[in-house]
């Protein structure tokens, strides 16, 4: 029988690390597929032609077929986690999501987070992030406030 011992990782910031006005520059990028957008936008039942019907995407002003934008959120969100939120004990809101420009299959996305807030009677952490795609283009903006751990002795 194999017995496996689960020590902290490091993965994500407690609160003590987390002082607003510091960005960070999260160091992985995601190019997203055809493949990625696709199942995505079936799992999530946003089936829109501009998403799904390259015919009729050809149609519009992009002439493709744009990544679904929840996709391109999670993305961003997931870039982030090692730096920010991995350590987080729950997500409480996410607000002021625009999506600045499209994102299309092929794109690589990247993102930089800026803490803007923290509330110590809370122990929560807001969070402004921008997602770029390879051209340092910002393709979409965000916020998110979760609660963050304090740091043990």
């Amino acid at each position: 029988m194999i017995c496996m011992r689960f020590s902290t990782i490091s993965y994500g910031a407690d609160f003590d690390n987390l002082e607003p006005g510091h960005t960070f520059r999260h160091d992985l990028g995601r190019t997203i597929t055809e493949a990625d957008d696709t199942l995505f936008s079936l799992m999530s039942m946003n089936q829109h032609p501009v998403h799904v019907d390259a015919a009729f995407a050809a149609s519009t002003q992009h002439a493709q077929r744009l990544v679904v934008g929840p996709l391109v959120i999670a993305i961003i969100v997931g870039l982030s986690q090692a730096d920010l939120g991995g350590a987080s004990l729950r997500v409480l809101e996410y607000e002021d999501v625009k999506h600045v420009a499209p994102v299309f299959h092929g794109d690589t996305l990247y993102a930089e987070s800026t803490i803007i807030a923290r509330d110590p009677a809370a122990d929560t952490v807001t969070v402004e992030s921008r997602g770029l795609n390879q051209r340092g283009e910002i393709v979409l903006t965000m916020r998110r406030k979760f609660v963050a751990p304090r740091r043990t002795a």
